[in-house]
């Protein structure tokens, strides 16, 4: 049989028919008999819905369920007499006045002085009736990633003080650190005590 004839030509044929009616013994039958009757695992494993999101040079992915919006940067006003590392100011945002915090200086990210590049976005996290919101310089999406892609942190930044991180993720963007909602609501917090 050789190789370019075409899959409907007689030789074809008669190579499936002798493979389909060849003998099959006892020994092959059981064996198929016991793996077919085996229970297959069909579970997925766990995707974890993540908002891929930078700021400064550093990409985040932040799980979905803790992301309330996103939407256009809006006007941050200051709020007299605050003045903590990291407490941007108040914005209104879907008919609520929302605190706005600069993760880059909470996380003593560099951030060169410049403005915030045009699709630059407000995103808010936590929940409806406790909200935050930072500034992203940019925001690609949500992407769907197994639980087996997030990696352990290097030991170097486990040990970091003003950690948020719970794990790395590659993503098409690069390298994300994937934030420990936890840690990060209590940076938030710590901002207006």
């Amino acid at each position: 049989m050789s190789s370019s004839q075409p899959p409907s030509s007689p030789a074809h044929h008669d190579a499936i028919s002798r493979l389909l009616n060849r003998p099959v013994n006892s020994a092959t039958v059981a064996q198929s008999t016991k793996e077919s009757a085996q229970p297959r695992n069909l579970r997925r494993e766990q995707l974890n819905n993540l908002l891929v999101v930078r700021c400064a040079a550093e990409w985040f992915a932040i799980p979905a369920e803790c992301v309330v919006h996103v939407s256009r940067v809006s006007k941050v006003h200051m709020v007299p007499h605050r003045s903590a590392l990291g407490f941007r100011g108040v914005t209104p945002l879907s008919g609520a006045v929302i605190p706005v915090v600069d993760l880059t200086a909470l996380l003593g990210l560099t951030q060169p002085n410049q403005a915030l590049p045009r699709n630059a976005r407000m995103v808010t996290v936590g929940t409806a009736q406790a909200p935050w919101a930072f500034e992203a310089d940019e925001v690609p999406g949500v992407y769907a990633l197994p639980q087996s892609a997030i990696k352990p942190l290097p030991m170097v930044v486990e040990a970091a003080p003003r950690r948020v991180s719970s794990g790395l993720v590659h993503t098409p963007h690069g390298m994300a650190s994937v934030i420990d909602p936890q840690r990060l609501f209590a940076m938030f917090a710590r901002v207006l005590e």
